[in-house]
């Protein structure tokens, strides 16, 4: 199988252009992180359930799924235990923990691929999810496009992004403190930064997700505590937000949108039917116009 030249890249078989180092370095990122991280919890069920909305479990069966930056796996897994035929792709070495974490679900294909040159069939996909993966690439936008040749005519595509808060002064000042904070980790060593998201879970579970608990219990309170910047982690082991930290403070590219931006993203496809909604972040969803048959 011919590589794309970012997989080569990633190989070491052809120098990197200067374009394509900062995506190189964020998938050897990503393979770093979840060669630390990882463990598959129960709660990745509801997690993944929370990200495929308004899709119900039974929309997975019978359908052939592309997960474009499966990470560790975790998505694939469950979209599989649902019953659809699952290929899953990732540019960095996570794809071997996603092998081994996707191995009891069943129909779960995983292949090491750049998400911008698939090998796949065009038009071949009933749908077609990446969840936190496209605001990690120079152009998120032009990558979600390439998704949708990929797409059957008729089939429903879901993305996740990364959002910029607006109106929300709190959010945008912890926000600003981890941009500076980007400026110097994104040039560590993995290792490094691997240390420091520890202290970084801490601090967030300090500041943030024990208040968080505290708070709701009290029935005066529960309005405030919902205010609480970094409350999911409370659903989740300790770690997830270690993972998290490492995450942030390691992938050297992040963009970051409002919601109307998202909505633009989808328009600008000629998407149906579309969606945009919260989740601590913007989760876009859309179905391929059946007019595009055999555009691509």
């Amino acid at each position: 199988m011919l590589l794309s030249p970012l997989r080569e890249a990633l190989l070491g078989q052809q120098p990197v252009a200067s374009d394509e180092e900062a995506q190189v370095k964020t998938a050897l990122s990503f393979g770093f992180e979840w060669s630390r991280f990882p463990e598959m919890y129960e709660e990745w069920n509801q997690s993944f359930l929370d990200y495929m909305q308004p899709h119900a479990p039974d929309f997975f069966r019978g359908k052939k799924v592309l997960d474009a930056g499966c990470g560790n796996g975790r998505f694939a897994y469950h979209a599989a235990r649902y019953g659809a035929e699952v290929w899953a792709i990732d540019l960095g070495p996570a794809v071997e923990v996603a092998r081994q974490n996707t191995e009891p679900a069943g129909l779960v294909q995983v292949v090491q691929a750049d998400l911008h040159r698939p090998p796949f069939a065009l038009e071949s996909f009933d749908f077609i999810y990446s969840i936190g993966v496209l605001h990690h690439l120079p152009d998120p936008e032009e990558a979600f496009q390439n998704l949708l040749r990929y797409l059957k005519p008729e089939g429903e595509i879901q993305i996740y992004l990364y959002w910029e808060p607006e109106g929300q002064p709190i959010k945008r000042a912890l926000l600003g403190l981890v941009k500076a904070a980007r400026s110097l980790t994104t040039r560590l060593p993995h290792r490094a930064v691997y240390a420091l998201a520890f202290p970084a879970a801490v601090a967030a579970f300090g500041f943030f997700v024990w208040p968080y608990r505290l708070l709701k219990k009290v029935p005066g309170l529960r309005s405030l505590a919902e205010k609480m910047p970094m409350k999911q982690y409370a659903n989740f082991p300790f770690r997830v937000c270690v993972n998290d930290q490492l995450d942030r403070f390691s992938a050297p590219i992040e963009n970051r949108y409002t919601k109307q931006q998202v909505a633009d993203w989808l328009n600008r496809a000629k998407l149906e039917s579309t969606k945009v909604n919260a989740a601590y972040g913007w989760v876009g969803t859309g179905r391929k116009d059946a007019s595009t048959m055999g555009s691509q």
